[in-house]
Parts: C-alpha cells; structure tokens; sequence
C-alpha cells in the first residue's frame, strides 16, 4: 500500500483505529470524524460532531476505539468530561454518556483490553478514575500525588494492572482492584513524561517519553530498570511500538520536528527510518496490524497513511566514519571498509546484470572496520588504579620514609611505575640518599671505617722510631713535643690495649723494652710480668705525673696548605663541620680542628609543587591529594589553597561514587587547613519518611499522617501508637515498641502481626 493523506479544514488532536484495522476516526477541538482505510484514499464514513448544541464536550484531547465492541468510542474533553459514543444508536446525535468527575482537563482515555465496560481516565487535577458504562458513574478514584496525569493505559498482558505518567516525571504502576495505594512507583524522567506505551510482546517493557528530549524503555521486574534511552532533538509527545519487530518503535516530537521517526533502540541516536509528509507538528500515531503502516495526524490539517518502503532512511547519508576519545584516553576509529572498484574495459559491461539493492528491508547496517588505541601509562589514571590505590594507600601513622616506600610498592604492584618513581623520589628529596640526615652523600663514615680512604702513615712511622730513644743523632725531638694524640691512640691498637701513657714508656713498662739509655751498648731487658709480686718493694719507683715538661702553646699558626688537607683532616671533621671547602682556623689550641664554610643547602619545595600540578592537570587528583597528606608541613604556604580545595573535593567525590567511604571520610579528616572540606562530616543526613498506607511524606514528628489521618507508626503487639524508639523487622516491615519486640522475639519465631513472617531480632 503507498502513501496517501487526506486534508481537513481544522487540525486533529487525535486518532484511533478500529477493532479490524479498517476504520480510524479524528478528533480535536473542532473535528471527530471517522474514515474507511481505502487501498488509495481515506473515504469519510461518518462526522460526529452534528447537533444543534454543540459544546466543549465535543471539544476533544484523546479518543479511543473499544477494543471489543466496534460501535463503542470514548473521548477526553478539554473541559474534564470523559464522553461516551455509541454508533448504533438510531438518532443523528452519537453522544450516550457523558461522565463529568473530573475538575479539570482530562488528557488520556483507554478501554480495558478484555471488560468493554471498563474505561479508565487520566486527568489534569491528578486523578485517575475508573468508569463502569453498565452503571454509567465513576466506581473507583486513584490518586497520582501529581499535578496532572499526563497518559494512563492498561497492562495488555495483566488485566487487572495500568500504568501512569504525571507531569512530576514519576511512573506509576497500579493494581485498579486498589484504589488506596500504588504497587510501584519510581521517577523515570527529569521533567513531565507525556506519553507511555507497553511493548506489545514483552510482557515487562514499557516505553516512556517527555519533555527531557529521552525516549526511555524500562524492564519492570522486581527493580524497574533502564534498558535503552533514546535521544531526540526535541521534547516527545507520542511514542508507539512498532508491531511485530521488537526493538522498533516511533516518535513523534511536541516542539522544532515535524517528522516522525522510527527507531532501533539498539541504536539510538539516529532513527531508523523518518516519515516527513507533515508540514507542521504531528498531535497523534498509531500502527495498522501491517508494521509497514503508519497513521498519524497533524496541525497541518492532515490525516496521512504512511508507507514504511516510502521512507527516508537517515542512515543512509550519515559518514560511517567515526572519531571516538574515552575518559581514560583511549582512542577508537571507525571507517568504511572499501568496497572492490567498479570494473573497467571488456568487464564493465557485466555491471548491468547485477541486482540492484532491495533498500525496503534495509536496517542502514553498515560494514565498517574499528581500531583503538589504549594509552596506558601516560593516561589518565583508571577506576580499577584509582580504587586499589585508594585502599592500599598509607596517609598516616608512620614515618614518611615507611610511607613512601610503602605506597611505592602499591604503586609498582599496580604498574604505575611513574608514580612509583614519584613515591621514591619524594623520600630521596625530603630524607637524605642514606635514609637520615647524619650522612652526607659521598662522605659515609670516616677513613677508618672507609678502606678506600687511608692515612698517610710514613711520617706517623718515621717518628715513632725517633722517639723511643732518649738521645743520640738519631733526628728524634727529644723534647716530646712530637708525640699525639692520634699517635697514642695508634699505639694503643699495636700493643694489645695495654696502658701507654708517658709515664709508662719513661720507666719502661712496656710489652717490648725498645727503650735504652747511654750511647753504649744496647742492652734490652724484659720485663717479668709473672714474677710481678716477687719484685724488691723496698725500692722507690715512684715518678713524677709527667716525665718531661710539656713544651709551651703555640700563639701563631699557619694556615694548612690545601693538599696537606686530606691527609690532616679526617671525614669525620668534615662531616661534623658541614663543609667541604674553605678552611677557618679556631683559637690555637694543642689539638687543632679545621671547620669549614657552609654550602647552600638545595630548595626542592618548587619542584614537588610543580609535580603536584602536573598531575592534578593530567586528571591524576589521588596522587596530589595523597602527596599532599603525607608531606603535611613541608609545603606549607607553597600551594594556593582554593586549588588544594578543589583537589580534595574532587577525590572525595571519586572516593564517595566507588562507595570508598572509609577512605573518603579519612582524607577529610586529614585536610587540615581546609574548613570546608572538613565541615563535610559535619553535614546532617535526612530521611524522609512516608505514610504507609497511602505514601504521603511525614512531618517532622509526625505521629498521624496529614493526608490519611493514619498513625505512622503503630506497635504490632498493643496497636498503640509509638511515641519512643521505634524497631521493626527488615523482612516484613511490621514491628513496634522495643519492650515488646524483645520480649515477643525471646519466646517466638513468627512475626506478632500475624503476617507468618520469621523475623529474627539482633
């Protein structure tokens, strides 16, 4: 069948079709007529809008067709009347009921899909009502808790259930054997929903639309769910499934579009095929039992029949060729895959055999060809490092070199081997190379200790052999004043740590006797250790403390020359004196020390701020934030603190969409200086508490409920109203005092509501 239209005086509102898919009528403020589906035209069959007193109960939002009685017409007035049509009656006026309960606009009506008595109503005053035509009256009201009550359509495969979409942007789902509570309810857009359908052949989705430019299908199992949003150019006024193709459906827009497009939902952002024969917006849709056929209705005045092999397929003229960067850097390519050129010479006359495209059943599916580019280590930091990271990371409690050896490890486990590195050089810069500040480096220990460094022995040697004797040419000082301290000292390590002060040596208590005097022969006698005690003690051995007169200070002194300095100044003097160059002299002194001028010590502050920036620049907001706690004090006043500000709120924000909330809640601890940060654990938590009967919120202690009048909370064991703690079992939701739960629970198993629930109190 092709396309055809027929025009009207006046615009549609509206349009449904019959039972058999041969007739559809209009309706709108100033038209309601039906027309027989012709093979090339539409041929009026009948106009109900005739009589001498016509008024705004022909004024029509909505109609709908009885799904079983083909002579049976409903319609929602603008001025809040639901309007019975009974095309068999003998007369010329149609009109045979007329319910009038609603208080403002009604928008949506809908017939019941097996009682062909029941219809149902949904209008502008937040009311839903249920009308029995056998008895001609209202026999339930449902209440959205809503402005307006936008669509309402029964459930096709569960009787007795109906959903509704209020202006609030919430979806309700109802039983209509209770009036006095929703089974379900849940917020499906950020703004009013306009239209609702249910997908004709799975039983638990339903398709959603509204001002939020979103075409929204839902799974309502246990948890409603979103499957597939659809994003459009404009706010959506009509949405209906395409019968026999499960992923299709159709659109129509309320503002800017005036086409109607059709979309796979597995590929929702350009429509599978669009339909724009309307000048001006389309005001209603409805598919024929043919999944080929569209009807709709427009303010152009027009009724069209759509032809789905007539209509233009978007994918068609889009460039397969796609450029996509993801969060984590990483970089994916699409193309078309070349087809084989056209043949040429001798072989192109071949090409006119060849079957042209079928474009009728064409999906737009394009072959393409996709490459990505993963960036790893230069890229931003992933969820997976974030959130291992987080909870491997040591803030606090340690010492700063165990904390950063620490978090390296973490880091290099998880193959962040820059921010390792990081971890590393931050304990190199703020600790020392040896791990303290007692070392210098190069200078570790002194010459003793350091076999590469060794003292010049041989003028230490030439005057030990000197000074053993007492006179002669031998080029000794025999004045003593050679001898010192160090030499003594060396002395002491050769003569297996016995005792050898001068008075020793002058006496000649030595291990080996090396001592003699006169120019004579050398006559060297031992000294009997052992026969210590056998000794003449009559004799006088006593000595003065000093065997000879120490020689006077010297006032003056020469500056040491520069090479002579490694040899006289021992590692440990430099390394106590913090200098490496330069040599300053004190007051004279017998044993001398040689101090050094100080060296500038390196200022890495700059460079650690520096990296801290680069980091946070390249979306790496844990590592400054974390550097930043472990450093504490060492930056202080090196870092503008509205960025450090907005550094912690940012990685608290990650930590707190991970559910690290442990972690978050340390890292606001830990922002010192920060006040805002930690007035965050100081932010109340409110929760609001509903009506059970009838879901209305509660007030501020609240024991009745505003709207109901109920008590909120009653105790299931005296039914009285509880004023104090209030418990209840997780399970059933009943409970009560906690007196009497406790003792109901110490003897019992099954809920004291009586709903045969086990409840277990802990």
């Amino acid at each position: 069948m092709r396309t055809i239209s027929v025009t009207q005086d006046v615009p549609a509102n509206a349009l449904a079709l019959s039972p058999d898919n041969l007739q559809v009528v209009i309706a709108g403020r100033h038209v309601f007529k039906i027309y027989a589906i012709e093979d090339d035209d539409f041929v009026e069959k009948a106009n109900l809008r005739t009589g001498k007193h016509l008024n705004l109960n022909f004024s029509c939002n909505d109609v709908v067709w009885n799904p079983i009685e083909e002579s049976v017409l409903a319609t929602a007035s603008t001025n809040g009347a639901v309007v019975t049509w009974n095309l068999n009656k003998a007369s010329r006026s149609k009109m045979d009921c007329v319910f009038n309960d609603h208080s403002r606009t009604v928008h949506k009506v809908s017939f019941h899909p097996c009682e062909p008595h029941l219809l149902i109503s949904g209008s502008h005053d937040g009311f839903m009502k249920l009308f029995d035509l056998r008895r001609r009256e209202a026999t339930q009201t449902y209440t959205s808790n809503a402005e307006s009550v936008r669509d309402v359509q029964f459930n096709p495969h569960h009787s007795v259930n109906f959903c509704a979409v209020s202006e609030n942007g919430n979806v309700q789902l109802w039983d209509m054997r209770r009036s006095d509570r929703v089974e379900k309810q849940f917020t499906a857009h950020g703004g009013p929903i306009f239209a609702l359908d249910w997908h004709p052949e799975v039983k638990t989705w339903i398709a959603t639309a509204g001002r939020d430019k979103t075409i929204k299908v839902w799974d309502l199992n246990d948890n409603p769910t979103v499957c597939n949003t659809i994003q459009t150019i404009a706010s959506v006024g009509r949405v209906k499934w395409r019968p026999n193709t499960k992923f299709h459906i159709a659109s129509s827009a309320l503002l800017c579009d005036c086409s109607i497009n059709v979309w796979d939902i597995r590929r929702p952002y350009i429509p599978l095929a669009a339909f724009n024969e309307h000048k001006n917006l389309t005001t209603g849709i409805c598919w024929r039992a043919d999944p080929n056929s569209l009807l709709s209705v427009g303010k152009d005045c027009t009724l069209i029949h759509h032809s789905f092999q007539d209509a233009i397929r978007p994918m068609e003229d889009v460039n397969p060729a796609a450029l996509g960067i993801s969060n984590y850097g990483n970089i994916s390519t699409a193309a078309r895959i070349k087809e084989d050129s056209e043949p040429t010479g001798s072989l192109a006359k071949l090409s006119v055999f060849r079957k042209p495209a079928n474009y009728n059943d064409h999906n737009g599916q394009v072959l393409s060809s996709v490459q990505m580019i993963t960036c790893k280590e230069d890229g931003p930091v992933s969820s997976h490092h974030l959130v291992q990271s987080a909870k491997q990371y040591l803030l606090t409690g340690r010492s700063l070199p165990e904390i950063c050896e620490h978090n390296s490890a973490v880091a290099k486990k998880l193959n962040r081997h820059q921010v390792a590195l990081t971890w590393q050089m931050l304990h190199m810069l703020y600790m020392g190379v040896g791990g303290g500040s007692d070392h210098l480096p190069g200078l570790q220990g002194s010459s003793r200790d350091d076999p590469a460094i060794q003292p010049d022995t041989s003028l230490e040697n030439e005057q030990r052999s000197s000074r053993h004797f007492s006179g002669g040419d031998a080029g000794g000082d025999t004045s003593g004043g050679g001898f010192s301290a160090e030499e003594a000292e060396t002395e002491t390590d050769d003569t297996d740590n016995h005792d050898l002060k001068l008075t020793n040596i002058a006496s000649g208590m030595t291990i080996n006797q090396d001592f003699f005097f006169g120019d004579g022969e050398i006559n060297q006698i031992p000294f009997d250790y052992d026969n210590l005690n056998n000794m003449d003690t009559s004799q006088d051995w006593t000595l003065p403390n000093e065997a000879f007169e120490p020689r006077h200070d010297i006032l003056h002194r020469s500056a040491i020359p520069p090479q002579e300095f490694s040899s006289k100044c021992s590692p440990r003097e430099i390394q106590d004196t913090g200098c490496v160059s330069g040599y300053v002299m004190e007051t004279p002194s017998l044993l001398s020390e040689v101090r050094g001028t100080g060296m500038p010590v390196w200022e890495s502050s700059d460079l650690v701020v520096e990296m801290l920036y680069s980091y946070a620049n390249r979306g790496d907001v844990q590592m400054s934030v974390t550097c930043i706690i472990v450093l504490g004090d060492k930056l202080k006043d090196l870092l503008d603190p509205d960025q450090v500000e907005h550094w912690f709120l940012s990685y608290i924000d990650l930590l707190q969409r991970f559910q690290l909330w442990n972690v978050a809640n340390q890292v606001i601890q830990l922002a010192e200086g920060l006040p805002s940060v930690l007035q965050q654990n100081q932010q109340s938590t409110t929760v609001t508490l509903h009506c059970g009967r009838c879901n209305h919120p509660l007030g501020w202690n609240n024991l009745l409920c505003r709207k109901c009048g109920c008590a909120s909370a009653t105790c299931s064991l005296c039914h009285g109203i509880v004023r104090g703690l209030y418990v209840w079992c997780q399970g059933c939701s009943h409970g009560g005092h906690l007196q009497h739960m406790m003792q109901w629970v110490a003897n019992n198993k099954a809920c004291p509501a009586g709903c045969g629930h086990l409840c277990e109190y802990t």
